[in-house]
């Protein structure tokens, strides 16, 4: 996982060989770091600083391709080998083994707190969106400027804020604590994302031995030693990873029907809106577990229940909301289009050259109908099984159907919930579109100008889908598989006996 840090410098460093023309303050920001080093006593270090931003480095595409897809491709077939072990375990699974399943993704978080964020600039948003707020302006009405944003490796266009608003309270304390300093302002975003996805696997370890040692070691291994985790949130330092902590914090306190629950889930929301989606898993939950009383008692109690959440979320929004602009930036960003479900469909679209909108319709809506289905389900037996379950096709629905695009860090909203059911056959294909996803998204990241959307944006949706539901065979149980194997082997039979039958 060393080589993930180290290879970020090396990929950003190529980087620079297309930011000399698009991307002139990263490449400003390497050559200052080139002359820092170059100062130092060691012979090859001006040769070295030239390397990292010269753009010479890694600029051939098979050199990228490997220098990115074989660092990621690892540890993700070391996760899945971990998985398929524990899920063929027989016999307990020891504290012991848990507890080191563990602590190396803690290890792999503080090396990834050393790299530079290569992808997305996100990290560099929020800082500025924090500046805004410390210097008095609304992020979310008034863009930052292009003389802001040359401070930083940053060279995005101004936009206005698309994040929450508990999310904006967090930027703007940390641009205060930093005062404005690059390395200041990174370090302190990277350690409160890393501590947050410390803090998620911490509740995954102790939410699965609440059913077994088996159950919490699966769980860790799903969320944890995936690279998207640590990458993503102490490497790249999206905020994702804010909203998934407490996201975890409220099921933690489900069972307990206090009203810190809902208070974190909440937050949750208020970091980044999509987990407002699980207000209904938590509603239909507390209705399911108080069915004895009147429908209005029980109604009367929830509300009372969440009035505090509701404060909460309503005091922190309106630190900000002037006018509905205030949502303006987040509908903009409707109109990305990439690496959803639905895509798949058109692939087919192309082939076959026609018109195929409802079957893509019917895709999306499915996610919808199971997430449905999941709640229903916890209606009639209120179970904490049944609540995680239903919490992950629920975020799923949202990732996968009400969203228009799939960013890689995306799959850590369902796959945190994911990790609290993973003998669960949703979970384990989840576990598979998060283990593929950094890799599908590599095309569009490479060739995003210049090339048709069609190749860099929707046909790699048919291998990522495809793939992950592999996966998701492979990862079967031993007796998940025989089963599997045992109806395949049916098949015929059955279809002759069918065919006959009609005859």
């Amino acid at each position: 996982m060393l080589s993930l840090s180290v290879l970020s410098y090396f990929l950003a460093a190529s980087n620079t060989h297309y930011g000399e023309v698009g991307l002139p303050n990263q490449a400003a920001f390497f050559d200052r770091l080139a002359t820092s080093i170059a100062d130092l006593p060691v012979p090859q270090a001006l040769q070295l600083a030239h390397a990292l931003t010269a753009g010479n480095v890694f600029t051939h595409d098979g050199l990228y391709f490997l220098a990115y897809c074989l660092p990621l491709a690892l540890p993700v077939a070391l996760a899945a080998w971990l998985f398929r072990w524990l899920s063929d375990a027989d016999g307990p699974v020891p504290k012991a083994v848990t507890d080191r399943l563990f602590l190396w993704p803690v290890v792999f978080t503080a090396v990834s707190i050393l790299s530079f964020p290569v992808m997305t600039q996100d990290i560099w948003f929020s800082a500025l969106w924090g500046e805004e707020i410390v210097r008095g302006q609304n992020p979310y009405y008034v863009p930052f400027t292009p003389e802001q944003a040359a401070a930083f490796p940053f060279d995005e266009v101004p936009a206005m804020m698309t994040y929450g608003p508990l999310w904006a309270v967090v930027s703007a304390g940390v641009m205060a604590l930093s005062g404005g300093n690059v390395w200041v302002t990174a370090l302190l975003f990277k350690l409160l994302l890393a501590g947050a996805w410390i803090g998620g696997l911490a509740i995954i370890r102790h939410i699965g031995r609440t059913h077994d040692e088996a159950t919490a070691a699966a769980g860790l291994v799903a969320f944890g030693w995936l690279p998207i985790g640590h990458i993503y949130s102490a490497g790249e330092a999206h905020n994702d990873m804010a909203m998934v902590v407490l996201m975890l914090l409220w099921l933690m306190r489900l069972s307990a029907g206090d009203r810190a629950g809902p208070l974190a889930l909440a937050a949750s929301a208020a970091c980044k809106y999509t987990s407002a989606a699980l207000v209904s898993v938590d509603l239909l939950y507390r209705l399911g577990k108080t069915r004895k009383l009147d429908f209005k008692d029980r109604l009367t109690a929830y509300l009372l229940r969440g009035i505090p959440a509701a404060a909460f979320f309503l005091a922190v929004l309106f630190l900000f909301y002037r006018s509905p602009a205030f949502f303006d930036a987040v509908r903009g960003m409707s109109g990305w289009q990439w690496l959803q479900p639905a895509d798949v469909v058109r692939v087919a679209e192309r082939l076959l050259g026609i018109d195929m909108a409802p079957l893509r319709w019917l895709v999306r809506g499915a996610f919808a109908g199971f997430a449905l289905w999941t709640l229903a389900a916890l209606y009639r037996r209120p179970t904490a099984e049944n609540a995680w379950k239903a919490a992950t096709a629920v975020m799923a629905a949202v990732v996968f159907g009400l969203s228009t695009h799939l960013w890689p860090w995306f799959m850590l909203w369902p796959l945190a919930l994911a990790a609290l059911v993973p003998s669960w056959w949703f979970s384990r294909w989840i576990f598979g579109v998060a283990a593929l996803a950094p890799f599908a998204v590599v095309p569009f990241w490479r060739y995003e100008d210049g090339f048709d959307p069609f190749y860099t944006k929707t046909l790699t949706a048919l291998p990522l889908y495809a793939g992950a539901t592999l996966f998701m065979v492979w990862m079967l149980g031993r007796k998940e598989r025989a089963a599997v194997a045992a109806w395949a082997a049916s098949l015929p039979g059955r279809l002759r006996i069918a065919r006959a039958h009609r005859s």
